[in-house]
């Protein structure tokens, strides 16, 4: 019987998790390249511990046209690389811009970085003449002249790397994008690949496990309790 409720304890648990996951999802509907999350269905067991643990849905977003030049979208696999204070982080939120002092940075002021560092635009701008131009294998021009390759990666271990919206570094960068593997889309963005629909059907069944393993704990509580009282007679 014990062991009845904390199995159902346990599903509580993963039902929480999984309306804050869904939750998550909703609240990023409208995000650059966001990936939703999920849950596993069922609890792991780590040396005698229950893990709940997520997964990343990496599936393609809808590709939508933004003619910005500095709006780029990936195609297939990779991520850009983006350095921030905590190190590396990779995301697939391509909305970028030049910094006051002549770097491809994101919304945050990050820098995007190329294969030989850092992005700096400064000496190749000229005003609003110039023309900046990424090819879909990720090299950056400006009026014809080539100033960087972008840094496009592939990572694994999506669930463990998920921080905020972006993905983090664990080492260094090694496992570099073939250019057969992804294609870069000048002035597109990505968007969510979260399906609204498919979340508020998952928060209804999930609603639903949670009621049903809330009455399982009551009535096996409420067991327990009548056996230990009948024992005391």
């Amino acid at each position: 019987m014990i062991k009845g409720i904390y199995q159902s304890a346990r599903s509580l648990m993963a039902a929480n998790k999984n309306m804050e996951k869904i939750s998550g999802n909703l609240a990023n509907l409208n995000t650059v390249g966001f990936k939703r999350e999920g849950l596993f269905s069922e609890i792991l067991k780590s040396e005698g511990k229950s893990q709940i643990r997520s997964s990343v849905d990496t599936s393609q977003g809808q590709i939508y046209e933004t003619l910005n030049p500095l709006d780029l979208a990936l195609v297939g696999e990779g991520m850009f690389t983006i350095q921030t204070q905590n190190g590396y982080e990779f995301t697939r939120k391509g909305n970028f811009k030049v910094s006051d002092e002549g770097f491809l940075v994101d919304e945050q002021g990050n820098s995007v970085m190329g294969k030989n560092g850092e992005i700096n635009l400064t000496q190749f701008l000229n005003g609003e003449e110039s023309k900046i131009k990424i090819s879909r294998n990720g090299e950056l021009s400006v009026n014809e002249l080539h100033v960087a390759d972008l840094l496009i990666v592939k990572i694994d271990d999506y669930e463990k790397r998920k921080t905020g919206l972006n993905f983090n570094s664990t080492q260094d960068i090694q496992d570099i994008a073939q250019e057969s593997e992804f294609e870069v889309r000048q002035g597109y963005l990505e968007e969510s690949n979260v399906n609204p629909m498919v979340e508020l059907e998952n928060m209804i069944n999930i609603s639903k496990e949670y009621e049903t393993a809330y009455k399982m704990v009551n009535y096996l509580d409420n067991s327990l309790e009548k056996t230990n009282d009948l024992g005391r007679i």
